[in-house]
């Protein structure tokens, strides 16, 4: 019973990965606690709650490899995990080293809350790296994770509706997911060059529109693992490439364009083993798809300029507003990296201490900078936000943790090619590969990290470096 209460309570909070935006403490007490309670995190820490009872009163062995490390990446994950546990905690050192201008019980107290909220992001890695093995647990977490997607993609539509149609349906749900004070409401409008243009920028129930590109590009990834048939895969993968686009996110945009270049380098990798067949997914195809549509976006501005439709050209001049002076979008990115780089400074060695670059940024930015943020000042650039506060002990653990995946990923597609499996495993390592390039390769755009999505990531590729062949 117990057994399956958890899994249950895992599956409902794989489907509410992005409902970051609503706040359960406050909406339940009417109070804002520093913090928002995340529908994901309640359901994971009763999954978890309900394994651990159903260990207590069920002693005797049990057969199988769940919730198992195999010996070959013990050592890794162990030391790994301690190594990144070790640089956080030595980087409290950082409020003395570099002091900020807060009291001792505020910049305490806020390192205290974050340490908290980075070890549910741990929780968040180590339940699906444990818990995914076999064919069955894959094709059931993959099917969860992608019915969350299509309630994204419903929500979307409704939120697109609302925007030039608004109902009161709409604005009871709204409050509700935007009810999170830890995330922040987004832009609901596309803003060009001087004016809004009248165009909804879709933000789903994640509540920032670049939130939920970041949570499309770790599904988009997930539709080529055969768990329907592949029309409904690629229905779905075509619903969530426009709802991505839909969010006007240009780091969302860059995710998806290192996810095509990777993508298309494994499938060309994985196609050469001997009686390899990517789910019917044709290598030849694919780079035609590729090609034509590299193609159609050549020529669609063409196409705008000669009929006179502005709302082609609206992508292109989204792309292009990066590369402007003016766009407080980018300014806000410039101002905060600039203020995260100067803190690094003050303390090269341990950083300015976990969490603490919210107090350090008003004396460090330059005078212009002081109106570039919110109500709490981000990094905007997760590497940056570790190398900031951690220093270069926690930088060091982050970029051996990184090496280390890549590593693990390259010698398991090595071993792939030419071999054969009873569960496509080739269509997991390129999922959940890519799911994790997409993901982090936005990261180098923001750097709110209390997104579980972003860790599920990597638990299921830890997942599938440890699963041995998939089998039932």
């Amino acid at each position: 019973m117990l057994t399956r209460l958890s899994t249950f309570f895992y599956g409902i909070a794989l489907v509410t990965l992005p409902w970051t935006g609503v706040g359960l403490l406050k909406l339940s007490t009417g109070r804002d606690w520093g913090g928002g309670l995340q529908p994901s995190w309640l359901f994971l820490a009763l999954a978890v709650l309900c394994t651990g009872l159903d260990r207590l009163w069920n002693r005797s062995p049990r057969s199988g490899r769940t919730m198992e490390i195999p010996p070959r990446l013990r050592r890794w994950w162990l030391l790994g995990s301690a190594a990144v546990l070790l640089s956080v905690l030595i980087s409290i050192a950082g409020l003395w080293i570099a002091p900020s201008a807060e009291s001792a019980d505020a910049t305490l107290g806020r390192f205290v809350k974050q340490f908290i909220q980075l070890a549910i992001m741990v929780v968040f890695i180590a339940w699906p790296a444990l818990w995914t093995r076999g064919r069955r647990r894959w094709v059931w977490t993959v099917k969860w994770l992608l019915i969350g997607g299509v309630i994204q993609v419903a929500y979307g539509v409704l939120q697109g509706f609302c925007y030039y149609h608004p109902q009161t349906i709409f604005t009871w749900m709204d409050g509700i997911f935007t009810s999170n004070p830890s995330i922040l409401s987004g832009s609901g409008e596309l803003y060009l060059g001087d004016s809004f243009r009248h165009v909804p920028r879709l933000r789903g129930m994640v509540c920032e529109p670049l939130y939920l590109g970041n949570y499309l590009l770790f599904l988009f990834p997930l539709t080529f693992v055969p768990v329907w048939s592949v029309r409904t895969r690629r229905l779905l993968a075509a619903a969530f490439l426009i709802l991505l686009m839909w969010t006007w996110s240009r780091g969302a945009w860059l995710g998806l364009a290192g996810q095509v270049v990777l993508a298309l380098g494994m499938f060309i990798s994985l196609g050469r083993g001997a009686g390899r067949d990517l789910t019917r997914y044709d290598t030849r195809k694919f780079k035609l798809v590729v090609i034509g549509a590299g193609a159609l976006l050549a020529v669609l501005p063409l196409v705008g300029l000669v009929t006179g439709w502005e709302w082609l050209l609206f992508p292109y001049r989204r792309l292009a507003q990066t590369f402007s002076g003016q766009d407080w979008s980018n300014l806000t990115r410039f101002y905060s990296m600039q203020a995260a780089w100067r803190a690094f400074l003050l303390s090269p060695v341990v950083g300015i201490g976990w969490g603490q670059f919210g107090w350090h940024f008003p004396s460090l930015v330059d005078p212009m900078g002081l109106q570039s943020q919110f109500t709490w000042p981000v990094v905007n650039n997760f590497p940056l936000l570790i190398l900031c506060e951690t220093g270069l002990a926690g930088f060091l653990v982050f970029v051996a943790w990184g090496v280390g995946l890549v590593r693990a990923v390259g010698n398991r597609l090595f071993v792939l090619r030419g071999e054969g499996n009873s569960f496509p495993v080739e269509n997991l390592l390129l999922a959940t590969t890519v799911s994790v390039a997409g993901v982090w390769l936005q990261l180098l755009t923001f750097s709110q990290y209390n997104l579980p999505h972003i860790w599920i990531s990597i638990g299921l590729l830890l997942a599938m470096l440890a699963d041995g062949d998939s089998r039932p």
